[in-house]
């Protein structure tokens, strides 16, 4: 009786942050796009300015009021429970506003995160770069995710003061990593898949990395005969 009850309990709790939730989306909805379109503008020109080369892609998106009541029940919401922390779901959701940047080269990807670095408070970094390749039998996209927050004090932005504490995520990927992101997304982990189909999904991001590899190369290699031609 007293675990239902508390269950119960846990339950009303929950409804009522997500009602919460869902009002304090609606309120500031217009901030998140407004904060949103300022940050691609902002990368966009940091990138310009910079001299990493050329980006194919900078898009952003504001995240869904129920993906974001989903991600803080998938990930958060047991946990706090079962340590009976107090919680608001909003400051759960680190991706909120989501902004990807997508370079032709994969080693653009550690240059234009030093930009950021530069221009926003760091609050975590996750590299799925390293987390696959230090995997023998993992599989999955490639890329850098970083979560921000937007500072005044290194702001890119001319009027900066609405968007200041803002919390926003970047992921940064190579255009071949972007592609296999979407491969990827088709055969998300839902169920357990046999040995068999995982060592042919092993084998086609193996392939997808050689092209990564090979797009760099060919990149070095008629950057070097071009000056070869200019002496």
């Amino acid at each position: 009786d007293r675990r239902q009850r508390q269950m119960c309990i846990r339950d009303r709790d929950f409804e009522l942050e997500k009602q919460n939730f869902r009002k304090y989306y609606d309120r500031n909805r217009t901030l998140f796009e407004e904060a949103k379109n300022a940050f691609i503008s902002a990368i966009n020109t940091l990138i310009r300015q910079s001299d990493i080369g050329e980006v194919t892609k900078i898009e952003g998106r504001v995240k869904d009021k129920e993906e974001c009541i989903k991600k803080f029940h998938r990930k958060y919401q047991n946990g706090l429970e079962s340590d009976e922390q107090p919680y608001e779901i909003k400051d759960y959701i680190s991706d909120l506003i989501g902004i990807r940047v997508v370079c032709l080269y994969e080693d653009q990807i550690e240059k234009v995160s030093k930009i950021l670095k530069n221009h926003f408070k760091i609050i975590d970094v996750t590299d799925k770069i390293t987390a696959v390749e230090s995997t023998e039998d993992s599989f999955g996209y490639k890329g850098l995710h970083m979560d921000l927050e937007f500072s005044d004090e290194t702001s890119p932005l001319p009027k900066s003061k609405a968007f200041s504490g803002q919390h926003f995520e970047v992921q940064i990927r190579s255009l071949i990593q972007d592609a296999w992101s979407v491969l990827d997304h088709k055969i998300k982990y839902k169920k357990s898949i046999p040995n068999d189909l995982k060592r042919r999904i092993n084998v086609l991001s193996a392939l997808f990395e050689l092209a990564d590899r090979e797009f760099k190369e060919i990149r070095t290699a008629t950057m070097e005969l071009i000056q070869q031609e200019g002496v």
